[in-house]
């Protein structure tokens, strides 16, 4: 095993986790994001076996380069993005959604990336060790697929947040959205990328750069309306007052 690019694959993994961790205004429990992020390796081995169960009724979805336009449509937003975004959907809100350490917008955006970079992992293990050029293949993901999920599970964290704290709609319209967006971006993402066309090459990187833009407006956005709601003299974590900037019922230290 080459162990620089084991290292390379699983680097922007950490880089990204790190990146989301710290801007958490409240640190949420690491016992339960490395719980998440084993989840989303779970969730890679279910879509492997969901995919094989697929494959038997649609044999020819095995050939992707012989796959007409319509065929290709269904295999990207089918095949690959409604199945995967399903199961991470599934397991985020298992183990997550209605968690005592759900008390803040963001977390649930935390919580639902971390569950992406675990299925990234196993996926970026699997392309990248199984590929004749692994290093090109470990430099490329990590500039595209990993932080693609990152950003696919930004908007399901985004609408999932929307339908805990009642904004931008009902609770089963964003409940629904939280499903529907990530898979649209996700099979937008794999149609442009897998359509060698020269035209749609270049669009999947405009599209690329424009999904890593609305991923940090959202990130700001759910921060921001944290900061907002929460009165700064009452503990985040138990609703006890503060004092000294620091709770003394469960030790929460203000920043």
């Amino acid at each position: 095993m080459n162990y620089l690019i084991l290292f390379l694959s699983l680097l922007p993994i950490y880089l990204i986790g790190y990146y989301y961790y710290n801007k958490d205004t409240v640190k949420e429990p690491k016992s339960l994001l490395k719980k998440l992020f084993f989840s989303g390796i779970l969730a890679g081995i279910v879509v492997i076996v969901v995919s094989l169960v697929w494959l038997i009724f649609f044999p020819k979805l095995l050939e992707v380069n012989k796959l007409n336009n319509i065929e290709l449509i269904f295999y990207c937003f089918c095949f690959i993005a409604l199945i995967e975004e399903l199961v991470k959907w599934l397991m985020i809100y298992k183990i997550s959604y209605n968690s005592k350490y759900f008390d803040q917008y963001y977390d649930i955006i935390l919580y639902s990336v971390f569950v992406g970079l675990g299925f990234a992992c196993f996926e970026n293990v699997i392309y990248v060790l199984g590929s004749e050029q692994a290093l090109q293949t470990a430099i490329l993901r990590s500039l595209t697929a990993i932080p693609g999920h990152a950003c696919f599970q930004t908007m399901m964290g985004y609408f999932l947040g929307n339908s805990k704290f009642k904004l931008h709609g009902s609770f089963k319209k964003n409940l629904i959205l939280s499903v529907i967006v990530p898979t649209i971006l996700h099979g937008i993402y794999d149609y442009l990328l897998l359509s060698n066309n020269l035209l749609f090459l270049i669009i999947y990187f405009i599209f690329l750069i424009s999904l890593f833009i609305i991923t940090i407006i959202k990130i700001k956005q759910s921060v921001k309306y944290d900061k907002e709601r929460i009165d700064p003299n009452i503990c985040p974590r138990c609703n006890s007052y503060i004092e000294f900037n620091y709770c003394p019922t469960c030790g929460y230290k203000k920043n």
